[in-house]
């Protein structure tokens, strides 16, 4: 039985390199130092499951970061707004604000 393996490699301009390089030793946000040392690591011939492995991750991430670094440059290596849990309260709402300043906590 043949089994067909899909290897991609990013291909990086001088000043690309350049850019992430920058990034991976002064970003200071951890994910995107990781992310630009990801594509640097492929650039040198890592594979996506070699670079999956070395950062404890699933090869399918590493393809998306891929993915948007080929369609939105280094923008696409951040994470993007509107991600995560939304708060529950509104500083806005004070009324509500009030109150639970007021209730009991029930922390221990």
């Amino acid at each position: 039985m043949l089994y067909f393996v899909f290897v991609r490699f990013i291909k990086l301009q001088k000043t690309e390199r350049v850019t992430l390089e920058n990034g991976y030793q002064n970003h200071p946000k951890h994910h995107f130092r990781q992310r630009c040392h990801a594509l640097l690591l492929s650039h040198r011939g890592k594979s996506c499951p070699e670079i999956a492995n070395l950062f404890n991750i699933r090869t399918r991430t590493v393809y998306t970061w891929m993915d948007r670094w080929e369609s939105q440059g280094l923008v696409g290596l951040m994470i993007q707004s509107g991600r995560g849990l939304k708060p529950i309260l509104s500083i806005s709402d004070l009324d509500l604000v009030d109150k639970v300043k007021k209730s009991p906590s029930t922390r221990s």
